[in-house]
């Protein structure tokens, strides 16, 4: 069966078109999250630089102040992953990094998330094909951008169904370990459709808070 991974980036955009407190957006967050703690398993955080995506969302000290008893993934949407891992370590236990970033030495990194405890994984954009992601044998996730990162309430990318069939098919034939989640624009049909594709986890947003 198909996790869920909560997205809370929505809650971020509606904080600042209403121009609210970060407090006030971070209690709307808990209260939402102690409501629906039944219908996820995993907590996800869209960390966004102003660079690799034109916005700028959650930092460090907010997501303390985030109450959830789930596992956290952060996905990185950064250039300067280094800088990232190392201000959000201690707050997430799985740390997701945009292939299109990646420096040659990053082999190091896993290796030094493995040997901390955390969990890697990579993430791939709309325009990225299966096929230029790199690290397979060595990652536990691969993440496929089902829409363009940025804003959340996003349509689904329909050929994003492909890459996710592909990423299972490569999984078999080389007996790699990494797990298949999906991000953007996703409720309860199209969860159906990648789940029979072999996505394991699903990340909503919208559609889970709505």
């Amino acid at each position: 069966m198909v996790r869920v991974s909560a997205s809370i980036l929505g809650f971020l955009f509606k904080a600042k078109a209403l121009k609210e407190s970060d407090n006030v957006m971070i209690d709307k967050i808990n209260n939402a999250l102690k409501n629906k703690s039944d219908k996820f398993q995993i907590l996800h955080l869209d960390i966004e630089d102003g660079v690799f995506v034109k916005y700028n969302s959650f930092t460090p000290q907010m997501v303390h102040k985030i109450k959830c008893a789930q596992k956290k993934e952060a996905h990185l949407m950064v250039v300067d992953y280094k800088k990232y891992l190392k201000d959000f370590f201690i707050l997430a236990d799985m740390f997701i990094i945009h292939n299109e970033v990646l420096k040659s030495d990053f082999p190091t990194t896993i290796e030094f998330l493995h040997k901390n405890k955390k969990f890697v994984g990579i993430s791939i954009n709309p325009d990225t094909a299966v096929e230029h992601v790199k690290h397979l044998d060595k990652i536990d996730l691969v993440l496929v951008m089902s829409v363009h990162p940025g804003l959340p309430g996003q349509k689904f990318i329909e050929h994003s169904i492909n890459k996710i069939k592909k990423l299972n098919e490569l999984r078999e034939k080389h007996k790699y370990h990494y797990l298949i989640e999906v991000d953007g624009g996703i409720d309860n049909i199209i969860a159906e459709k990648c789940s029979d594709a072999g996505a394991d986890i699903v990340v909503m947003g919208s559609h889970l808070f709505r």
